[in-house]
C-alpha cells in the first residue's frame, strides 16, 4: 500500500515536471472540459434574469455608456474620417480578434456620425468568385444593371452623395485556393478608385490579415491599420463591473475550500476577503481571456454560482490543462491552420480549400468537434474560443502561420 502511494506521488510529480518543461505524453488525451465548456456557460447564462442575461450575451456593445477601453482606437478611426472629409486618400483596416471589440468600436464611432449616409454589412458567407462579388457589391451600393467592376467604379464616382462603407469580417471574401482571391482583389480595385466618394472601413482577424498581406499585399490598399491589442486587466474588470452596476446586482464572492484553508486568507476581515477574492478572480479571468472582452464575459458567466433577487454569488474558477495542444497531429494542425486564416468554414468551403471530398473532410472535422477542439455555430466549423490563443501561438511556433 505504501509503495503504491509512493508510486502515485512520483507519477504526479513527474507529470508536473513534464508540464513545466513542455514535455507531453504521447497518449495524453484532450481535456474533456473543452467539449463541456460552452454548454456549461450557456447553462449558466440561462439561469440569469433576462435583464442581466442580455447585458452579458456575447455581442457587440450597443449601450454607449458601456463603451470602455478603446479610446485610442476610436480616436484613430475618427482622425481617419476627418482626413477623408478633407478629400484625402484614406482607407481604414480595423484588425482584431473575434470578440475583441471591433464591432463595438464601430457602433460607437458611427453613433457620432451625422449628415452622411452609412452603408454597413457584416459578411457571414464566403464570397470569392467574380459573380458572387458582382452580385454582392452592386447590391451593397444600390447599383442596377452593372456587369463589371469598371462600370461599378463609374457608378460610384458619378453619384452625388458621399458615403461611409463598413464591411465587417472581410476575411470571408477569399478562399485559400488558386483562384480564391478574385473577389478580394476586385474589392481592393473598387476601393482604390472610389475613395473620394467612399470612406472605406474593413475589419479583419489578425490571422487572416497577416495571411492576406503575405499573399496579395492587403496592406497596400489601406492607408491606415488600426490594431486592437488585448485589453489590460483594469479595463476587463471595469467592463464587467460596469455591467454589474448597470444591472443593479450586489455581488458576493465565494471562496473555494482551498482558499478558505489558507492562513493568510483567514487573517483577513470579511470586507478584505471580498476584495481579495474579487482581485484574484479578475486576474485569472484576464489571464484566461488574454484580454479578449467576449471571452472574459464567458469566464465571468461560468463563475456565477447562483442568483437570488438582486444578490449574485460568484465562485472561484480554475484553468484548463492545455498541454495536449503540443501533441496534436499534423493533420489536426493543418485543419486548425485552415480554419484559423479563414475565421471558420462550412463543410463545402473547407472541402474546396483543402481539395478533398466532403466525406473525407467530415471524417476530419467531426472528431475534432466531438473532442471540443472545434465549435459549429451556424454550420461553420471554427476553433473553440477557449483554446484559440493556445492554438494560435502553437501554430505560430511551428511555422504553420506567420
Amino acid at each position: 500500500m505504501i509503495l503504491e502511494n509512493l508510486k502515485d506521488t512520483l507519477q504526479e510529480k513527474l507529470k508536473e515536471l513534464k508540464k513545466i518543461f513542455g514535455v507531453v505524453d504521447e497518449k495524453e488525451p484532450i481535456s474533456f472540459e473543452l467539449s463541456e465548456f460552452m454548454q456549461q456557460t450557456e447553462s449558466a447564462l440561462q439561469k440569469l434574469p433576462t435583464n442581466y442575461r442580455e447585458l452579458f450575451e456575447i455581442k457587440a456593445i450597443e449601450h454607449h455608456n458601456l463603451f470602455v477601453g478603446r479610446q485610442k482606437e476610436f480616436e484613430l478611426l475618427s482622425t481617419n474620417f476627418t482626413d477623408w472629409q478633407k478629400e484625402r486618400f484614406v482607407t481604414c483596416a480595423l484588425i482584431g480578434e473575434k470578440g475583441g471589440g471591433s464591432t463595438s468600436i464601430l457602433n460607437y464611432f458611427l453613433h457620432t456620425i451625422e449628415d452622411i449616409e452609412v452603408i454597413r454589412h457584416e459578411l457571414h458567407q464566403k464570397i470569392y468568385t467574380e459573380n458572387s462579388y458582382m452580385t454582392f457589391a452592386s447590391t451593397l451600393l444600390g447599383a442596377k444593371d452593372i456587369n463589371n467592376n469598371k462600370e461599378l467604379i463609374e457608378f460610384v464616382n458619378n453619384s452625388e452623395q458621399r458615403h461611409i462603407v463598413v464591411l465587417e469580417n472581410l476575411q470571408h471574401m477569399f478562399l485559400k485556393r488558386v483562384d480564391g482571391f478574385i473577389a478580394m482583389k476586385m474589392l481592393f480595385e473598387l476601393m482604390s478608385y472610389t475613395t473620394k466618394k467612399i470612406f472605406w472601413i474593413g475589419t479583419f482577424t489578425p490571422a487572416s490579415w497577416n495571411y492576406l498581406d503575405k499573399t496579395i499585399s492587403a496592406s497596400n490598399y489601406f492607408t491606415s491599420e488600426i490594431t486592437l491589442e488585448p485589453l489590460p486587466y483594469e479595463t476587463i474588470k471595469e467592463i464587467i463591473l460596469r455591467h454589474k452596476d448597470f444591472g443593479q446586482y450586489e455581488v458576493e464572492y465565494l471562496a473555494s475550500e482551498q482558499t478558505q484553508q489558507s492562513k493568510s486568507y483567514k487573517k483577513l476581515s470579511d470586507e478584505k476577503k471580498q476584495d481579495y477574492l474579487e482581485e484574484q478572480l479578475f486576474k485569472l479571468i484576464h489571464k484566461l481571456s488574454n484580454g479578449n472582452v467576449s471571452l472574459a464575459k464567458l469566464y465571468w458567466m461560468r463563475a456565477i454560482e447562483g442568483i437570488e433577487e438582486n444578490h449574485l454569488r460568484v465562485e472561484e474558477i480554475s484553468d484548463l490543462d492545455y498541454s495536449f495542444v503540443k501533441n496534436l497531429s499534423e493533420n489536426y494542425l493543418f485543419t486548425l491552420q485552415t480554419l484559423l486564416v479563414h475565421d471558420g468554414l462550412i463543410l463545402q468551403d473547407f472541402s474546396i480549400a483543402i481539395n478533398e471530398p466532403q466525406y473525407t473532410c467530415r471524417n476530419i472535422l467531426m472528431p475534432m468537434l466531438e473532442k471540443g477542439l472545434l465549435i459549429q455555430p451556424n454550420k461553420k466549423y471554427n476553433i473553440n474560443p477557449v483554446i484559440y490563443k493556445h492554438i494560435y501561438d502553437y501554430l505560430a511556433s511551428k511555422n504553420f502561420i506567420h
